[in-house]
């Protein structure tokens, strides 16, 4: 699949402000710092549409991006992230699990891992929760430039149709635009047509 359009639409801090036209999302999510900002950016190829920072914990709205006129890329609030009130915290995950308890748009969701220290407690909470509620996810190893080419090729054996993608080296952006193609143009995960 080839993008050829990306712009931001809208920030939403409550369910009734998402857009309202049914078109597909895939929901990007992970621990803060996982590099959820500069994957979306890598993927679009668009640098600085995506808003990245060095401070863990920038995200606290659901950001709204529209790809190509027709999916949106959804980019999820940060969890583990000790450095705001815990108020703020709860809020946060009051919204996302809202959002992925109730958005019937939610095509995949996008579960980012830092493949330098793989499955950490607050990302299996996360997986627990989805699994609970049936919600199919996609884990997506991130920062593949920081290890090495054997780390990478145990990565994918132990996880077979999981992307394992670098934003600094672009690895992985073609499997992972493939795969969403897959999802949205009728075929399914093993890439043969429905």
């Amino acid at each position: 699949m080839i993008i050829k359009e990306s712009l931001f639409i809208k920030s939403a801090s409550a369910l009734k402000d998402l857009p309202v036209d049914g078109l597909p999302e895939f929901a990007f999510i992970g621990r803060s710092n996982v590099g959820k900002s500069s994957l979306m950016n890598m993927v679009l190829g668009r640098k600085g549409l995506v808003k990245t920072s060095k401070k863990p914990g920038k995200t606290v709205l659901l950001n709204y991006f529209l790809v190509n006129s027709c999916f949106y890329f959804v980019d999820l609030p940060g969890y583990g992230f000790a450095a705001r009130s815990k108020t703020e915290r709860e809020a946060w995950r009051k919204l996302i699990e809202l959002y992925l308890l109730k958005r019937n748009e939610i095509q995949d969701v996008f579960l980012l891992i830092d493949s330098r220290h793989g499955v950490m407690d607050n990302d299996q909470e996360m997986i627990d929760f989805l699994d609970h509620h049936k919600i199919e996810f996609t884990p997506v190893f991130t920062k593949a430039d920081k290890i090495s080419k054997n780390m990478i090729n145990m990565i994918k054996n132990k996880n077979p149709g999981c992307p394992v993608v670098s934003a600094v080296t672009g690895l992985g952006k073609e499997e992972f635009l493939n795969m969403i193609g897959d999802q949205l143009y009728g075929r399914n995960r093993t890439g043969e047509s429905e």
